[in-house]
């Protein structure tokens, strides 16, 4: 379908200033791409409340445990935010961890990894790792069952995607028995056919990706075995007993091939791992709230389901 008219007002206003910064010189930095990041946030409805919200340290890492329902044990859902692997953190995501408390009813508990270029690739990802294996332990005080979720979108969801990765290669083990990868990054070698086709104009560029990917992954001087391609998920290894995966790509994403790519590569494998498309989207649209509410309803209602259910709608 055409581009969501929200949207397309937005990058009608968004893409001349870009486009003006980039002929006067700018050049993007780590702050700047966090802070341009931050300022999405601004997009964000009203707080949703969460009846008991607390930050606090599991495996050396600082993370905010949301509890919708404190007196009642529920699972328990690893939120794992994107941010390129170097923007975002647990204030930035705050909204989208609450809906996601919210919509499933569940303990979240959002982890603030350490972030590119000040630590490369894999630090965030062992990190994310680290609190995944302290969790029994981790959550004391908090009512729950022993059964962990995952939900995370773009440079997040690689990190939980990875992790699937390396517990279906036999080099880690994971609890994790359902997850929601969205819009994720997969492909570190963006090689897909949107990479090409969705290049420029939709918020997030081609050009961008491989920006955040050079200060992601380690200096060739630093670390030359450091392999792009086995680093990525799309790369596999699959398993069949990966675990129950809804995919949640957007329309006018340059992600959105690969993750389409992955879906397919994780079910001839056998993995129960479920595609959807949202329409006239682009990447990052959880965040615009205000200006798309009823999609992020019903974004935050597939999420829920999925994660309580297992199930999940044949098209968005």
């Amino acid at each position: 379908m055409p581009l969501h008219p929200a949207f397309r007002a937005y990058l009608d206003e968004l893409n001349p200033r870009v486009e003006e910064a980039a002929r006067a010189g700018v050049v993007a930095t780590p702050e700047s791409a966090r802070a341009a990041l931050a300022a999405l946030a601004g997009f964000a409805a009203p707080q949703v409340a969460v009846a008991r919200v607390e930050d606090r340290v599991i495996a050396g890492v600082s993370v905010r445990v949301y509890a919708p329902a404190p007196e009642i044990a529920s699972h328990v859902v690893l939120f794992v935010h994107g941010g390129g692997h170097l923007a975002g953190d647990l204030d930035v995501y705050d909204f989208s961890a609450r809906r996601t408390a919210a919509a499933t009813g569940m303990v979240v508990v959002s982890v603030d990894y350490r972030r590119a270029p000040e630590a490369r690739f894999p630090a965030g990802l062992t990190d994310v790792y680290a609190v995944l294996g302290a969790l029994e332990g981790g959550l004391d005080g908090f009512a729950t069952t022993g059964r962990v979720h995952a939900m995370a979108d773009s440079g997040g969801a690689a990190k939980v995607a990875s992790i699937a990765m390396r517990v279906a290669g036999g080099e880690w083990t994971s609890p994790i028995d359902r997850q929601v990868l969205l819009y994720p990054s997969v492909d570190y070698t963006m090689s897909g056919a949107s990479m090409r086709e969705l290049a420029t104009g939709h918020l997030l560029t081609a050009e961008r990706v491989a920006w955040y990917f050079d200060h992601y992954f380690p200096l060739a001087s630093d670390q030359p075995e450091a392999d792009r391609s086995a680093a990525s998920p799309l790369s596999g290894p699959y398993a069949a007993d990966m675990p129950e995966t809804l995919v949640i790509a957007a329309e006018y994403d340059p992600l959105s091939s690969e993750a389409e790519e992955y879906v397919a590569r994780a079910r001839a494998a056998g993995a129960p791992v479920t595609l959807l498309v949202a329409p006239g989207m682009i990447h990052a649209f959880a965040f615009f709230e205000t200006l798309i509410p009823d999609e992020i309803d019903r974004l935050y209602g597939i999420i829920g389901a999925f994660l309580r259910d297992g199930v999940a709608p044949a098209v968005w």
